[in-house]
């Protein structure tokens, strides 16, 4: 495979190289993998969905009777006993009746403390770089493996092994049933089959494992929950490590992102240039990066951390005496949160060590409150930062109109089948004006490569999740039952931000085994919250004293005061009416895990490529809302509050409030002087104003910056101008509701999406506060 000289040192982030390095990086490639496609691979398993209906006509109440442990009787229903102990490995048999037809057949889930029974087995598989495209692949050959703890199931008895990372009771088991499946959106009167995400990066599997997206009950049964005792003697040891990935680990990104050009280095330290004000680009007003404060976070934020190994083996290959490439190393702080050193082999430049982002970057929030007389500051893990963007891809540390050197972002690009033909672009608009607390998993690569998450045209901002309570989820990022909650979405690191390479079992135990433990604040947070917004909203009477101060109300609880418990219980009342059948469970999920079809749920930007191939949505989990509103609420963050959310007017289209959301209108501010003095984007984008991004303005016939900026724009079949306004590119999301499939999916026509992007509101206007007090208790 021959490259051209300009490709290879573009990729390879080196500037100008010699012609043999050239020639090295080029023989070095390999053909861009074949990733199995599920629209050929997969087919329609009817005796399973036959198996599975006949389950859902059975729906009795799960009880259990008796619980054995390794084979001992340890507890009966009734009984005086003491609670039973329980130990990572340990076998546990619960019998009774009700259980159902085990997890493969039913949606059944079953929880010690914050740790879910593993359902699936997990694989990891060994990961290999196509080094000029940048694209990664699996071979199918296990590298480790996690053993599903779900052992037996039938509908009187359950048997499961305890989870490593079990760490505290009680027990609890939920079941669902699956009643029906989803119809294809691109193949009208047939199932919509999906492949397992585990082989979506092995060439040819040898098993897709298919299955149907499920319809599943929004009813949901649990027994009553058993009282354990859980003795784990490693969980500290897992828990130290599981914090060292989440706030010291750098997830292969920082080697990715030196070998596609991105400075890190001038980025922290202030010394990048703002593509837009031409200024030096502070990473806390451009990208929400938060200065790393002792007491704030965990010492492993700040301290060296030397992994051995690496929790993920980098595919990136070392050259000749350049070396292999590290399975251990450094890693050391930069002063911000969750911007990390770490030690690697760069192919042509060798052993160095560069920075990369981790899980503290994009689910930190820094949160300063009063408790009962005491100050308190903390980045909150798992909470999403609301300020974080993707402006970093922008950055550079060169001169001109165009100054990013991260690969893709400034080049000649095909374009989509409905613009095609290769053109320079430059994608700094989107990627700048991106709203904030939202991420993109194809724009940063190039279109047509071959890969999983070529860049698609279609813009579709994802708002970086709460993962506070993730423990109980099965369908992770919005995948279908062959997918394994948190666990399955480490097994392969998100390609699109660049982290390469599978976790190890033993890792990926360790960062579940944390994740179980970032509820830890979750009521302090919510009555920090509820305080807010009583005080903003000028409800303190219902405490009996408008005076109170915060650290007083956080102190004792928002249940302390009648005038607000009540207001909770009515909005409670709403909620189990109108919002329950997609958000209640017996978990404290608050999601019933459905997957929601495209053309039933809607969305406000472009669906993302999960959701594409899923066809549907999950309805999500409700959890520290008062914080994760200030993100943007919904998957694609547009809604600005829960005000906004859950009011009638947002899903009654001749109302102000629809309108303003959802419609083309003037700017609500005066557009920019010039492409040189913008309207920064927090402003640009304000509160239930259309979404739009700048159009450039062509100064002469020699400067083709602003062409490529705007050709990129325009390239995106959503994106439209107002007559008479020529400084702006604006979202036409009525547009797209209307003519979205037939481009973007391949259906035969357009499949039709809501009036309303989760068309789902409160009936009345006067149920708006009430309701939302309550959701600010979840």
């Amino acid at each position: 495979m021959i490259f051209a000289s300009s490709r290879v040192d573009r990729v390879c982030g080196l500037g100008p190289v010699s012609l043999a390095v050239s020639m090295l990086c080029s023989a070095s490639a390999m053909a861009a993998p074949t990733y199995p496609n599920q629209e050929t691979v997969c087919g329609f398993n009817a005796a399973r969905e036959q198996q599975r209906a006949a389950s859902a006509q059975l729906f009795g109440q799960p009880l259990v009777q008796q619980m054995l442990v390794n084979g001992a009787l340890v507890w009966t229903a009734g009984g005086a006993q003491a609670a039973p102990t329980l130990r990572p490995g340990d076998i546990v048999t619960l019998r009774g009746s009700g259980f159902g037809a085990g997890t493969d057949v039913d949606f059944s889930k079953i929880m010690i403390g914050n740790s879910r029974v593993l359902e699936t087995h997990l694989s990891m598989y060994e990961q290999k770089l196509d080094i000029l495209s940048s694209l990664n692949y699996e071979t199918g050959t296990s590298r480790s493996n996690w053993p599903k703890d779900v052992l037996g199931w039938s509908d009187s008895e359950v048997q499961f092994a305890v989870p490593a990372h079990a760490s505290k009771g009680p027990l609890k088991l939920q079941v669902q049933k699956r009643t029906g499946y989803n119809a294809s959106l691109t193949k009208p009167g047939q199932p919509h089959n999906v492949i397992d995400a585990q082989v979506y990066r092995v060439p040819n599997p040898p098993d897709a494992n298919c299955d149907v997206v499920s319809v599943v009950s929004a009813e949901s049964k649990s027994i009553a929950p058993i009282t354990v005792s859980v003795v784990n003697p490693s969980f500290n040891d897992m828990l130290k490590l599981g914090r060292q990935i989440f706030w010291a680990y750098d997830y292969n990104l920082g080697l990715s992102h030196k070998y596609k050009g991105l400075e890190w280095d001038a980025i922290v330290q202030g010394k990048a240039t703002d593509p837009y004000t031409r200024a030096k680009a502070d990473p806390a007003v451009l990208f929400g990066a938060v200065r790393q404060v002792a007491g704030q976070v965990p010492v492993e934020a700040i301290d060296d951390v030397y992994f051995s190994p690496y929790p993920q083996l980098n595919p990136t290959p070392g050259f000749l005496a350049i070396g292999p490439q590290l399975t251990a190393g450094n890693t050391k702080s930069t002063g911000w949160v969750g911007y990390r050193y770490a030690e690697s082999v760069h192919p042509f430049l060798g052993k160095g060590s560069w920075i990369g982002f981790n899980c503290a970057s994009c689910h930190g929030y820094q949160i300063s409150y009063e408790k009962a007389g005491t100050s308190i500051t903390k980045v909150f893990p798992g909470l999403p930062n609301p300020k974080w963007s993707m402006k970093w891809a922008t950055l550079g540390t060169g001169t001109g109109k165009s100054t990013s050197k991260f690969a893709y972002v400034s080049e000649q690009e095909e374009g989509p089948k409905w613009s095609t033909g290769k053109a320079a672009v430059d994608k700094t608009p989107l990627l700048y004006l991106m709203p904030p607390g939202t991420g993109e998993s194809t724009i940063t690569r190039t279109s047509g490569e071959g890969g999983l998450y070529d860049n698609d045209y279609m813009f579709s901002p994802t708002a970086i999740p709460n993962v506070t309570n993730h423990m109980p989820v099965r369908r992770a990022l919005s995948h279908t039952e062959s997918y394994v909650g948190f666990e399955g979405s480490y097994i392969h690191a998100e390609e699109p931000d660049g982290a390469m390479g599978s976790m190890d079992a033993k890792s990926l135990k360790a960062l579940t085994a944390y994740m179980t433990t970032l509820d830890a604040d979750d009521d302090d947070l919510r009555n920090v919250g509820m305080y807010r917004w009583l005080k903003t909203n000028g409800q303190l009477a219902q405490t009996g004293n408008t005076s109170l101060s915060e650290g007083s109300f956080v102190q004792h609880g928002w249940q302390r005061y009648p005038g607000v418990a009540n207001a909770v219980a009515a909005g409670k009342s709403t909620f189990d009416q109108h919002c329950a059948s997609c958000h209640a469970d017996q978990l404290g999920l608050n999601s019933t895990e459905i997957m929601v079809p495209l053309t039933q749920v809607g969305r406000f930007f472009a669906p993302t490529d999960f959701q594409r191939k899923q066809q549907a949505i999950r309805a999500t989990y409700l959890r520290n809302l008062y914080w994760v509103s200030s993100r943007g609420l919904l998957s694609d963050a547009h809604v600005r509050n829960l005000e906004d959310l859950v009011h009638p007017d947002r899903c009654d289209e001749n109302s102000a409030l629809y309108k303003q959301y959802y419609t083309l209108h003037a700017p609500v501010r005066p557009a920019p002087g010039s492409p040189d003095q913008p309207i920064v984007a927090p402003d640009l984008n304000r509160k239930g104003d259309v979404f739009r991004v700048y159009k450039d303005k062509q100064k002469d016939i020699l400067d083709t910056t602003y062409a490529a900026r705007n050709r990129f724009v325009e390239r995106h079949k959503y994106f439209s101008m107002r007559a008479g306004d020529n400084d702006y590119y604006y979202w036409d999301f009525q547009k797209m509701r209307t003519q979205y499939g037939p481009d973007e999916m391949g259906s035969p026509a357009p499949i039709g999406m809501p009036a309303t992007p989760h068309p789902w509101c409160a009936k009345s206007a006067s149920d708006v506060a009430n309701l939302v007090q309550y959701l600010l208790t979840l």
